[in-house]
């Protein structure tokens, strides 16, 4: 049931609001891009994007913030759409963007000390478990995140073939959909790799390559906005 009545020109203002917002997350979710051009000494094909912000890491304060920015924006961003024109399965999608917005704050006050994959010391001291408490806030929080992105991802999935809409939109979605999974499974078998010492899953690149997808996730709702915007 569509809880709105005919669309006014402030709904469509504020439609435009928040396709800019969503916008400015997707390009804030990939600040570890930057990775490519700074020189953060951390390999990507090993290294997590978290160990980026480590406190120890010569550009962490740029990459917390950029992850704090995208939270901040994205929340705002899930507040707005959660007073447009919607139905029950956006709004379960937008609900669970507001969780992802809150636990990527988070995730961003609650950061790594050190860079495990930088150096022997920092592994040596996460095995002896000296940051336990602060790796399992950063673990929890990081799984939180990824569990409202997925749960936003499925229902804007199911929204597009339930509520028909266009068929560009729907190919988009499942595309977004295949690419997460594909970047999950990748990166569940690597941490299990990495945990033995075998580099050969490549953990990095498994879980930049789940992010690209997060990242294409917020893109598509920004796309999703425009379309309803143009279509009421």
């Amino acid at each position: 049931m569509i809880t709105d009545a005919a669309p006014t020109r402030s709904s469509r203002r504020r439609a435009g609001v928040l396709v800019a917002l969503l916008a400015i997350g997707a390009v804030t979710y990939t600040s570890w891009l930057l990775e490519l051009v700074l020189p953060t000494g951390l390999d990507p094909a090993r290294a997590y994007t978290s160990e980026l912000a480590a406190l120890d890491q010569p550009y962490g304060f740029l990459f917390r913030t950029a992850d704090l920015v995208t939270g901040a924006v994205l929340l705002v961003a899930a507040i707005l759409a959660l007073t447009l024109r919607r139905r029950l399965l956006t709004t379960i999608g937008w609900a669970a963007l507001g969780v992802f917005a809150v636990a990527t704050m988070a995730d961003s006050r609650m950061p790594l000390h050190c860079a495990a994959h930088a150096g022997a010391r920092c592994a040596a001291l996460e095995d002896a478990g000296v940051y336990d408490d602060a790796r399992l806030l950063h673990e929890t929080t990081s799984a939180s995140a990824a569990t409202a992105a997925a749960v936003s991802v499925l229902a804007f999935l199911v929204a597009a073939y339930r509520y028909g809409w266009p068929r560009w939109l729907r190919w988009s979605v499942v595309g977004i959909v295949a690419t997460y999974v594909v970047g999950t499974v990748w990166t569940l078998w690597a941490v299990d790799a990495d945990g033995r010492g075998d580099d050969f899953w490549l953990l990095g690149y498994a879980q930049r390559l789940q992010l690209l997808a997060v990242s294409g996730w917020i893109a598509y709702l920004a796309l999703v906005a425009a379309w309803q915007r143009r279509s009421t």
